[in-house]
């Protein structure tokens, strides 16, 4: 299992166990900590990306109370180090477009080359950002080979780790064990790898997303049905692709799976943080019918936006996540999913109510520059 997952998560909690053993203290300071710095860097990256300080102030209140956004705070899972670091990564980026020196690039190229090793979901907004920004780099050339260099190294020791336990190459983890549990329809995937086994199930089986309103779940958390999987690690990923190859998929399967996983999206709550005996899981469950207006309501804004020619990064790299999110049918949806995305829709939200802030420092010195060129 800690060849499949990705490696920064475990790197982290190494450190952190290491550091302060098993002290659950110590562990609570921490997440307080994470989870009160994590806001601070969306309102750096707001004002990065020219927001005015009330705007930002606003911007980082919202992120502070949003019951989802906190109360994954009282876990330590991937989530409590990816919402920090990705909001530690738009910032960069932001500062990049600002200063425009090939160092800036790097780091948040860096920045996002670990959000992705603690979660590969990220990639597509990553990439978004990534490529932005080397797009309004002036040293194309030399910004992308440096930056390519940071990621190879970067992601060698979880390409070695995986390859040494696993049998082959998965820098960013195995995908094999969603892709296969989703392909499936079954609620449960065995997997038996040399003299020990692992049974695995999708929260989302086990959630009502559309509850109180319906008792309607996924099919596949109606029924008692798995898959098994017989890992042979001298074979690299054959035995992998031959059970996924062999699972049967007709196209109603396919859409069907698709559609739920649009429902997931957009009103599953989040797991762990959805237990209703305690009054902040009751909030965070209750305060997920808010996304789906919000998402429809931003894609409606941003979309009216280009369509009149009008690019900025936050407002692309939110749609392009979110459309990504949304209608991805690779790995079954969780409510879980869509937290990375959450502080990004409320980033996104307050410029699209005050459009008089839209725009960025970097694109109002440029235009002072030229300006003051013209002049002379």
């Amino acid at each position: 299992m800690g060849g499949s997952d990705p490696i920064v998560y475990q790197a982290f909690l190494w450190m952190i166990r290491t550091a302060i053993q098993d002290s659950h203290l110590a562990f609570a300071c921490l997440a307080g900590v994470l989870s009160a710095t994590m806001p601070w860097f969306y309102f750096r990256a707001a004002r990065e990306f020219g927001s005015s300080r009330m705007a930002s102030l606003t911007i980082w209140a919202f992120i502070a109370v949003t019951p989802s956004l906190f109360v994954i705070f009282n876990y330590v899972m991937m989530e409590t180090i990816l919402l920090p670091l990705v909001g530690l990564a738009l910032w960069a980026s932001a500062y990049h477009l600002r200063k425009q020196s090939l160092q800036t690039f790097w780091i948040s190229g860096g920045l996002w080359a670990l959000a992705c090793l603690t979660k590969p979901t990220i990639l597509p907004l990553a990439a978004a950002c990534v490529l932005w920004t080397w797009w309004q780099t002036r040293r194309r050339v030399l910004a992308g080979l440096g930056l390519t260099a940071i990621a190879v190294v970067m992601i060698l020791p979880s390409t070695i780790r995986s390859a040494s336990v696993l049998g082959f190459y998965a820098p960013v983890g195995n995908p094999w064990i969603t892709k296969i549990q989703h392909r499936s329809g079954a609620n449960k995937i065995v997997i038996h790898f040399k003299d020990e086994h692992w049974n695995f199930v999708s929260p989302s089986c086990n959630m009502l997303p559309l509850a109180p309103l319906s008792p309607w779940r996924i099919r596949r958390g109606t029924e008692d049905t798995r898959v098994v999987v017989y890992v042979e690690a001298d074979r690299g990923a054959e035995t992998w692709k031959a059970t996924f190859e062999q699972l049967p998929v007709t196209a109603n399967d396919w859409l069907a799976q698709w559609g739920e996983n649009i429902v997931l999206f957009l009103f599953a709550p989040s797991w762990p943080d959805c237990n209703m005996n305690q009054w902040d899981g009751w909030l965070a469950v209750a305060s997920r019918w808010l996304w789906a207006p919000i998402i429809f309501f931003i894609l409606d804004c941003n979309i009216r936006d280009f369509l009149k020619r009008r690019f900025d990064l936050l407002p692309v790299a939110t749609t392009i996540f979110t459309l990504f999110l949304m209608f991805q049918n690779v790995a079954t949806s969780e409510g879980r999913y869509r937290k990375p995305l959450e502080p990004l829709l409320i980033m996104n939200l307050v410029v699209a109510l005050r459009p008089s802030i839209k725009g960025s420092r970097c694109s109002s010195e440029k235009s002072s520059s030229l300006n003051a060129s013209n002049v002379i």
